[in-house]
């Protein structure tokens, strides 16, 4: 047995079933240790970073450990805006890079890096393997800190240690193990409860922390007689079409849920570490439930902290809730949901030419199977997911949460349909992100995989669109000359349809999801779909009317 054969046994008894990546020199005998057996296969993508984006998909979707392999210099370079999408939505992925032959290191011999100093912020765990007999504790020890942080691990193997002979014998795999149902202190759940029944208005930011733990949460909810406003990666976990929950929070939330939080005297945090800090209450009190102890205050001042698991806490507090609430609160945030949802509704009802991208939400909500799984990419698109696409129970939702990095959606859909073969995994796209990626459609070619892609072509970089109008600044530099898209999908060998007039929208997503292969709708949007923000201010709308007229005038 070798070191690549010693790194394939590790990865096989931590359930890894497949390594993302591309061929090189420099792993050349650990691609050749994969060949030789039949555990785990080989995704060979075009772009190392779609390599790392569909593993760390794999990752958020399935919980467990996730492979990408990148050959020294440019092949390990590439894997990093993938990994660090993983790095920032907690998800474990190992990433393995090759070196060269260990006499160089330090020459800046031909593609050598250093790739320890490149890989330092990235990564849990971060060790060059310098000798055979080091190679399997080396290796055990990333997967484990992979899963146990729920971060990235990077082990660099020199090409002239992986090909060589170790003795390994036994493997202690970690996970995918069910977590511990840590708790907190008896005390201060009972002080949390108290907190509860005192407050008049409680309202409960739930995050991505509630996966696994949605009866929880609603059992929670209804006993608080709070209203639910969910971060957007929560958006799986309970979606606006459930009485309890007002909608989302932040540039991509509704009117509902920032009314809540500006008017709530109890705020509950739950497994969220939402970023914004415009968006908190101003003069409320704050309940933090979160199982990572160093998220506790990190965003709002908390007045008590709860760490553990979301849904043994949201138990304890629902059982302690033993006297009946005054459910006016609530009663008057469903009422504002009430009517954000007609008027969702309406604008999702304009069946316009060009097409409107709520209507093309609302068409692929209804065409989806029960069991889809949603990729939503960064920019407008994620915008349109957010506030128009329906995620029912039982369907999957992700995106590229912390680092919003464009190009997520299509690439990590590769890794959601190898991951979730049963299941119909769709990706919108905005037409700039598709395209920065676009060579890997070849890649769901190759392995058969009926991935529908629906991208929205409004020939422009649309979210920086409205974040230079929001300054004041004119759209400059924004506009994009697109292929045919529907072009591209068919000569890479897959099946593609252009899509200009609503009346087209049903048919063509009910063929693109007949496709036994991978299929692309080309859907021409309106370039002036407007994304207005739950609440604006008064420098918001100056800016926007001065943006305006200074691309009118060309200054």
């Amino acid at each position: 047995m070798n070191v690549a054969d010693a790194l394939i046994r590790i990865l096989a008894a931590h359930n890894v079933e497949r390594v993302f990546g591309i061929p090189g020199d420099a792993i050349n005998d650990v691609t050749d240790a994969i060949r030789r057996q039949d555990e785990i296969s080989f995704i060979g993508v075009r772009h190392e970073e779609a390599g790392a984006f569909a593993a760390s998909a794999t990752a958020k979707l399935t919980g467990r450990l996730a492979v990408c392999v990148g050959t020294a210099g440019p092949g390990a370079i590439h894997l990093l805006n993938g990994l660090y999408d993983a790095k920032l939505d907690h998800a474990p992925v190992l990433a393995i890079t090759g070196q060269v032959a260990r006499g160089f290191i330090g020459t800046q011999a031909h593609q050598e890096v250093d790739l320890k100093a490149l890989f330092a912020d990235v990564a849990v765990y971060n060790e060059t393997i310098t000798t055979p007999d080091q190679a399997p504790e080396v290796l055990l020890r990333a997967c484990h800190a992979a899963i146990a942080h729920r971060g990235v691990a990077h082990v660099s193997i020199p090409t002239d240690v992986a090909g060589q002979s170790v003795e390994f014998d036994v493997c202690r795999p970690l996970g995918p193990a069910r977590p511990g149902r840590m708790a907190p202190h008896a005390d201060d759940c009972a002080e949390a409860a108290r907190m509860i029944a005192a407050a008049g208005k409680v309202a409960i930011l739930a995050g991505i922390g509630c996966a696994g733990a949605r009866d929880e949460l609603i059992a929670f909810a209804e006993a608080a007689e709070a209203p639910i406003v969910r971060s957007l990666r929560a958006k799986e976990v309970i979606d606006d079409d459930h009485p309890i929950c007002i909608g989302g929070l932040g540039l991509l939330g509704g009117h509902p849920g920032v009314k809540a939080m500006d008017r709530c005297d109890l705020l509950v945090m739950v497994g969220t570490d939402f970023p914004y800090l415009d968006f908190y209450p101003k003069a409320a009190k704050v309940i933090q439930i979160d199982i990572e102890p160093t998220h506790i205050g990190r965003r709002a001042p908390v007045d008590l902290g709860l760490v553990g698991e979301a849904g043994s806490i949201l138990t304890a507090l629902t059982e302690a809730l033993d006297t009946p609430r005054d459910g006016g609160f609530l009663r008057d945030m469903q009422a504002d949901m009430t009517r954000w949802r007609t008027s969702r509704d309406k604008a999702e009802a304009d069946s316009a030419t060009p097409i409107r991208p709520p209507h093309l939400m609302r068409a692929i909500s209804e065409a989806a199977p029960d069991n889809a799984i949603f990729l939503a990419d960064t920019g407008t698109a994620t915008a349109w997911t957010a506030r128009h696409l329906r995620v029912r129970p039982g369907q999957r939702y992700t995106l590229s949460g912390g680092l919003a990095t464009m190009a997520f959606a299509f690439s990590g859909a590769i890794g959601a349909q190898l991951a979730f073969p049963d299941r119909r995994v769709i990706a919108v796209c905005g037409d700039g992100a598709f395209a920065m990626l676009m060579g890997d459609y070849v890649t769901a070619v190759k392995y058969g995989l009926p991935i529908v892609t629906v991208v929205l072509n409004n020939a422009k970089l649309g979210f920086i669109q409205l974040e230079l109008e929001a300054k004041g600044l004119p759209d400059w530099g924004t506009d994009l000359t697109n292929p045919d898209f529907a072009a591209v999908a068919a000569a890479c060998g897959g099946w593609g349809r252009t899509v200009s007039a609503p009346d087209e929208i049903g048919p063509a997503l009910q063929e693109a999801l007949a496709q036994d292969g991978p299929a692309l709708l080309d859907v021409i949007v309106d370039p002036g779909a407007l994304i207005m923000p739950p609440k604006i201010g008064l420098s918001q709308a100056m800016n926007f009317g001065l943006a305006k007229v200074r691309e009118v005038f060309g200054s």
